[in-house]
């Protein structure tokens, strides 16, 4: 870690907002924290592989990519192991690991069971491992969705549950519900759902009726009985920047009210909560170029800060790839 340094606040297009903290934002090698309340800014070491996040302390850092995941209990730890013959899902706890489920790495025919396992979350309870397979490793069939599969702590066949794309900003816990956007097709405007499901069944159910809408990146309100998320009409239109996201709230009862109406060539995206749940953060984008606000109650304040460029992929933009907010859950 670098000594910190203060840069000129200009380069980031900020507007004081107090109240709402700080963002961490990985610039052109470098990892600076922004002061919402002052537009201070600070370079506080070098950028890197990794996601952005605040540690313990109120610390700005790079995580580098984890070899495994943690289950929420804290107790428990995946991966997949790697072996000349089986792709094998890895659960340790202590000093003891024991496979729970394992796709062998010799066959002819390229199917939706045959190909590297990618981990993607544990159950709320930490008893079921969330994961997908990527058919031969293909990126051209992940890119147009996998199937996100559930397996038991017990072992045992995998329970398959939607097809989706495989974005870590697609799928939430609330509550001891699972939500999360399905569908097929790389275009992320193109006829996405908002599912629910749950254990042990893990049977997806519709979230919402409104079936000429479709649906993005969600995130859950503390509380755990509401969600915000990004929607607009169903598209196929492919341009990276032919979207029109507005937010979203999102009961687990199925009711839904609009939150957010950018203007005609914006799209308002990655929404984000504070831990007190009064405070929403998104990125409202034009052609890539995204700049952050905040709506507090019906309070819609911005832009505060400039968020740079991002090409996304056919619609799909996660902005907090390379940013953290100091006040989220």
């Amino acid at each position: 870690m670098v000594a910190a340094a203060v840069a000129s606040a200009a380069a980031f297009s900020c507007r004081p907002e107090p109240g709402l903290g700080s963002i961490a934002l990985a610039r052109r090698g470098a990892l600076h924290v922004v002061d919402l309340a002052t537009c201070r800014d600070r370079i506080v070491g070098p950028s890197g592989p990794g996601l952005v996040s605040f540690g313990r302390g109120g610390n700005a850092r790079i995580v580098p990519p984890p070899a495994g995941i943690t289950s929420p209990n804290g107790r428990l730890a995946a991966h997949v192991r790697v072996s000349r013959d089986w792709w094998t899902i890895v659960v340790r706890e202590g000093g003891t690991s024991r496979e729970i489920y394992r796709v062998t790495r010799h066959y002819r025919v390229v199917t939706d069971d045959t190909g590297p396992i990618e981990l993607l979350g544990w159950s709320g309870d930490s008893r079921w491992l969330l994961f997908v397979i990527d058919p031969d490793g293909s990126g051209s069939i992940q890119a147009d969705g996998l199937t996100l599969r559930a397996v038991s702590l017990r072992g045992g066949k995998p329970i398959r549950v939607a097809r989706m794309l495989v974005y870590r900003d697609y799928l939430t816990w609330c509550g001891n519900r699972l939500v999360f956007t399905a569908g097929r097709d790389r275009i992320a405007t193109n006829r996405k759902r908002l599912m629910s499901a749950s254990p042990p069944r893990w049977k997806p159910q519709p979230l919402v009726a409104l079936p000429r809408r479709s649906w993005g990146s969600i995130a859950c309100v503390p509380g755990g009985r509401s969600l915000v998320a990004q929607s607009q009409p169903t598209s196929t239109n492919p341009s990276f920047f032919a979207t029109h996201w507005s937010l979203w709230r999102v009961s687990l009862d199925g009711t839904a009210r609009q939150l957010t109406s950018p203007p005609s060539g914006f799209a308002d995206e990655s929404p984000r909560l504070s831990r007190d749940g009064k405070s929403l953060l998104f990125v409202r984008s034009h052609k890539g170029r995204g700049k952050l606000y905040t709506l507090r109650g019906r309070r819609l304040v911005g832009p505060l800060l400039s968020f740079g460029n991002n090409l996304g992929y056919y619609g799909h933009h996660d902005w907090w790839r390379t940013a953290a907010w100091s006040a989220a859950r």
